[in-house]
């Protein structure tokens, strides 16, 4: 009796994903893509601090010193972002 009790659940619940996924189309609810996503803006934001370093390196030749507290201040906020990124 438990046997078939299991595997009427087992079917009815195999019958009922289609319905529930048609629900969520537009949703993206995938760990996966989440995780692929993540590692992308991961990346993008490795890019931003090495391009905001180089910036940094140019120094006062070609830039204030309240553009370079600025630009120190997008690299810190870059670091700190990134580094939140890779504590989840």
């Amino acid at each position: 009796m438990k046997k078939l009790a299991v595997i009427l659940m087992a079917v009815g619940l195999f019958g009922a994903m289609p319905v529930l996924a048609a629900e969520h189309e537009g949703m993206k609810m995938d760990t996966h893509d989440g995780a692929r996503q993540c590692a992308l803006e991961a990346e993008s934001i490795q890019q931003k601090t090495k391009r905001i370093q180089s910036e940094i390196k140019k120094g006062s030749k070609k830039y204030s010193p309240e553009d370079l507290k600025k630009l120190e201040l997008k690299l810190k906020e870059a670091n700190d972002l990134l580094e939140q990124l890779n504590k989840n």
